[in-house]
């Protein structure tokens, strides 16, 4: 028990370097491309590209142990981060470094991810150790997604609306602040290896009757959510001529990062909760339902467009419990796959490709035509639950 509890500090503090990058390459950039100038096409074709690495980890991450032990791999990137978030800050201004640099971002990211969970792996954790991982991987999207952009917005009020300068600002701060995680995690993470930390290749899956109604809900069931996940960002942050209801970097950090995060986290929580008890079939079409919220919210926003913060972190506060509460039947699902690495990456692949047809379609169309699209594509989550449903009966 003593080693257990002497374990707490690094563990949390891995996980809480393991949430931050995720949250800064989709959505802290994303908001600063659009900050930039660029088109709502150029900023989601590109942030889609980060999707990648999630998408190809079936097949690195096996190879991931045999290179380095996951401990070199966490310090490794870590330091490569703070290197690159340093570089960025400096090269912001020069559009083929900045994209060179954002990819290597999401592949390091990626990178200390999977080392990160394996090194957890290979060492003992008590029962509320899972409690402990969970909490500091949320806690880094209330910080990036709520305090960052906090951050990010008063340093635009402090340099006299320069962005650009202000998130060179922010970029140096997390150089800095991965390069004392760094540091941190040289003198506390074990060296002692208590678990063999070599992957095997994995094995093909077995098939089972029906296999492709799996796969296909693994790729459709949150594809029109993936596609209003990254347009809500740019949405919610637009002027109101332009169709958004206008939130400044801080109004937005409390109403995403604060509110949808501790909403979405309650949602997943319930969830959970309810999939356990009654289990994933029982529970799969009135989850099914809820993922339908988050398309009717910004639905009615698009077309209200309302100015008080109030009605806005309402809506954003129900749609995020909402996507919550659908969600983990997603993620129940993944846990009951005999190949979970692959349905990981059927997941990012759909993610990737939400995102990706998002910039065209919302340029094209505007943002009230969009979210209508969006949600009259939400019947690919209904076919997708019903068709893993029957998938579930002929398997059990």
């Amino acid at each position: 028990m003593g080693n257990q509890g002497r374990m707490t500090p690094w563990l949390s503090s891995l996980y809480f370097a393991k949430g931050m990058p995720r949250v800064v390459i989709f959505v802290i950039v994303l908001l600063m491309l659009r900050q930039m100038g660029l088109t709502m096409s150029a900023c989601l074709c590109g942030v889609s590209v980060m999707y990648l690495p999630w998408v190809l980890k079936v097949w690195w991450k096996p190879w991931v142990g045999r290179v380095l032990n996951y401990r070199l791999w966490i310090l490794l990137t870590q330091f490569l981060l703070a290197t690159a978030f340093g570089f960025l800050a400096c090269l912001l201004s020069v559009e083929g470094a900045m994209w060179g640099l954002l990819v290597l971002i999401s592949w390091l990211t990626a990178l200390h991810n999977v080392a990160a969970d394996e090194f957890s792996r290979s060492h003992p954790l008590a029962p509320h150790h899972s409690i402990v991982q969970e909490l500091f991987r949320k806690f880094a999207l209330v910080v990036g997604q709520g305090v960052l952009l906090v951050l990010a917005g008063n340093l635009q009020i402090f340099y006299r609306h320069d962005m650009l300068y202000a998130w060179r600002v922010l970029f140096y701060f997390l150089s800095g602040f991965f390069m004392l995680l760094f540091f941190w995690h040289i003198w506390t993470l074990p060296r002692t290896r208590c678990a063999d930390e070599a992957d095997d290749a994995p094995s093909l899956p077995q098939k089972q009757r029906g296999w492709y109604r799996g796969v296909f809900f693994l790729l459709f069931y949150a594809f029109a959510q993936a596609m209003v996940g990254k347009v809500s960002i740019l949405f919610l942050i637009d002027t109101f001529r332009n169709g958004g209801v206008g939130l400044s970097p801080q109004e937005f950090g409390f109403v995403m990062g604060i509110v949808g995060i501790v909403a979405l986290t309650f949602g997943g929580f319930l969830g959970r909760k309810a999939v356990r008890r009654f289990g994933l079939y029982h529970c799969l079409m009135p989850m099914t339902l809820c993922m339908l919220i988050p398309c009717v919210v910004y639905v009615a926003l698009s077309y209200w467009q309302p100015r008080e913060l109030l009605f806005v972190g309402a809506g954003v506060l129900v749609e995020q419990l909402a996507y919550g509460l659908g969600f983990a039947a997603y993620l129940a699902y993944l846990k009951l796959t005999d190949y979970r690495e692959c349905g990981k990456s059927l997941m990012a692949l759909s993610l990737l490709l939400g995102c990706l047809v998002s910039g065209p379609l919302v340029y094209a169309l505007g943002y009230n035509a969009f979210f209508v699209l969006s949600l009259a594509l939400s019947f690919l989550t209904i076919l997708s639950s019903l068709m893993l449903r029957k998938h579930i009966t002929l398997n059990s």
